[in-house]
């Protein structure tokens, strides 16, 4: 793994306490709501007793993905500072405002025109703008106050509610360089089961966190893992391990990393539709490799009769699967992965 770009010797953030050996927590002021209260960013920094990189570690940019918040919240709980070398600057909740209502996108975004708060999301509006809507405000400050000043920066997310996606990271487009395959390498120690290694489409946009600070040098990629709107303890301690084996890459911590997670290079994902509206059943799990043409799920009435069986287009393993099981006809049953 590449020397860190910057040694946390020279990191200085305002309102942040950073002495070594000291886990310090505050909350940045972001913006204001009509009744004058303020929106702010809770924000953990962990200094480690010794110098090294800095860490940048969010989760919650969007308000139901709730594993992440917790991950974020147990990991800087349980880190020795006395352990650690480097500096962990983690945001449990990058987005507040969507995170009150438990949704992807802030409640003033919801209610009003969505002409007049277009950029609606967090995640597609960084570096962010000082002048800029809420989404923007909130991108701006975490990029220049947090992001900017780390070595690396990892994402947390869960798909939206009524999805579920096996522990897979997103990595930055090809054209960010040299820092693509440190990111690779990163999402391997984290032992993400498939990795994500496109050019386009959602998870390379040219707004997005991870790409922005790839552009600007730093190691970054995004995990997606659970669900969203669920507490899962299964998939906090697949977190919470994954996220340690990325501490002991970077040598923040002592100790080996383990080998676990399929470690699979995608290099994009086919989104297979109901064709027909009623109550789906999944016929395949989760994880698991199909053959072009094998029924991944079936559709059936209300009254129980088989009205399509959804067969897989091509081979390849289920990167994602519906979770709500009520379809009308063009909705998203599962994601197949196609493989590098």
């Amino acid at each position: 793994m590449a020397n860190a770009v910057t040694s946390d010797t020279q990191l200085t953030l305002e309102g942040l306490e950073l002495k070594r050996g000291v886990r310090s927590r505050r909350r940045i002021p972001v913006l204001e709501l009509p009744d004058g209260s303020r929106v702010e960013i809770p924000v953990t920094a962990i200094r480690g007793v010794q110098p090294g990189p800095v860490l940048y570690l969010g989760a919650g940019v969007h308000g139901d993905e709730v594993n992440g918040v917790e991950i974020v919240a147990r990991l800087t709980r349980e880190l020795d500072p006395g352990e650690l070398r480097g500096t962990i600057l983690a945001v449990p909740v990058q987005n507040p405002t969507a995170f009150q209502i438990q949704h992807r996108f802030p409640v003033g975004h919801l209610l009003k025109s969505p002409m007049d708060q277009n950029p609606a999301d967090v995640f597609s509006s960084f570096p962010g703008d000082p002048e800029g809507n809420m989404a923007a405000l909130i991108a701006h400050t975490l990029f220049e106050q947090l992001m900017r000043p780390a070595d690396y920066m990892l994402d947390i997310h869960t798909p939206t509610t009524g999805g579920r996606y096996a522990p897979f990271a997103f990595l930055p487009p090809p054209r960010c360089g040299a820092v693509v395959q440190e990111a690779e390498a990163l999402a391997r120690a984290f032992g993400a089961d498939f990795i994500l290694a496109n050019d386009r489409g959602m998870y390379v946009g040219d707004k997005n966190p991870h790409v922005v600070c790839a552009e600007h040098g730093r190691v970054a990629f995004g995990i997606e893992l659970g669900e969203g709107g669920r507490l899962e303890p299964t998939e906090v301690e697949r977190g919470i391990r994954g996220l340690r084996n990325l501490l002991r890459a970077v040598s923040m911590i002592p100790g080996e990393t383990e080998e676990f997670g399929r470690r699979v290079v995608i290099r994009t994902m086919t989104i297979v539709r109901a064709r027909r509206g009623g109550i789906l059943h999944q016929r395949a799990a989760l994880g698991t490799d199909v053959v072009a043409g094998e029924v991944i799920a079936e559709v059936r009435d209300v009254f129980g009769d088989v009205l399509e069986e959804v067969r897989a287009p091509h081979a390849g393993p289920i990167v994602r699967i519906a979770t709500f099981p009520i379809v009308s006809t063009g909705e998203r049953v599962a994601q197949l992965g196609v493989l590098r």
